[in-house]
């Protein structure tokens, strides 16, 4: 698909990918808000030969991604197809839409009904806020529009599916013809919608918040990742020339280090549920 230049400004966006960029991918132990359930409908637990609940595990039979135009694919592959290949006994949908900055409100309704309808046991939101935020300057809009975000994401929830749900980061990297400075929130005012998120997340069953804010620190400081134990690289290396859209080996960086992420925080999760396999170099 061919968009011109004022569409790449409103439709590229430095989410996941300044999102990859922090720490090592393997074994993170970042921490983040979560709520296990325990028996409740959707959520999973390993249990031994005698029945007894042990470990917590994300439920990965049905896995949806939502999102915006990073889940869906723009400038790289679409997270379903890449997801797909990653966990071949999941059944795994797409409802994300690189469009969803023309009316993020209308569409975060409407991906949710797609995956009511998909009933997924999982959803992998990593960008599903980010426009609620940075669709519109103005502090009212951007307020309304997360308080609707997340009664949508109640009513996924509530349907007993697992949701792993990005935090929204700082974008201060991107070109000012990718996404205009007007958009981009003052960190004071990101840090209180997030602390937003965070109390929305703490305490609900079946939620797993990802701190992509923080991961997002080390490329606008120009600093290395550890991207394999002993494998350093500068973070600027695991993105494209603008700056925000990952290349081949970013997108693996960021995926496997979400898998990771999980695994520590939901131990029970099998650790051959989900593996990507890194690009050649």
């Amino acid at each position: 698909m061919k968009c011109n230049i004022n569409i790449l400004s409103r439709l590229t966006w430095g989410l996941v990918w300044l999102g990859l960029l922090q720490a090592p991918a393997c074994r993170s132990s970042e921490t983040g808000s979560k709520s296990v359930g325990s028996t409740a409908t959707g959520s999973t637990a390993t249990r031994s030969p005698e029945g007894i609940a042990s470990q917590p595990a994300l439920a990965t039979g049905r896995i949806v991604i939502v999102g915006a135009s990073v889940s869906a694919g723009f400038g790289g592959a679409p997270f379903v197809d890449i997801i797909r290949a990653a966990a071949p006994r999941s059944v795994v949908e797409g409802a994300a839409n690189v469009f969803m900055f023309r009316d993020p409100v209308a569409e975060t309704r409407i991906q949710v009904d797609k995956a009511i309808g998909f009933r997924a046991t999982t959803v992998i939101a990593i960008d599903f806020l980010f426009w609620n935020i940075y669709g519109s300057p103005d502090p009212a809009w951007r307020e309304r529009a997360l308080t609707s975000a997340l009664a949508e994401l109640e009513r996924l929830r509530a349907t007993g599916a697992w949701l792993v749900l990005g935090d929204i980061p700082h974008v201060v990297t991107a070109a000012e013809w990718m996404l205009p400075r007007a958009q981009v929130p003052e960190a004071a005012d990101l840090a209180t919608f997030n602390a937003t998120i965070a109390r929305w997340a703490e305490g609900r069953e079946r939620v797993l918040l990802v701190p992509f804010a923080s991961w997002a620190a080390p490329l606008a400081a120009g600093a290395e990742v550890e991207i394999t134990p002993g494998e350093r690289v500068a973070a600027r290396t695991l993105v494209g020339p603008d700056g925000l859209h990952a290349n081949a080996l970013g997108v693996w960086f960021l995926l496997d280090k979400l898998d990771h992420w999980i695994e520590g925080k939901l131990p029970g999760t099998p650790k051959d549920a989900l593996v990507f396999k890194r690009p050649p170099s």
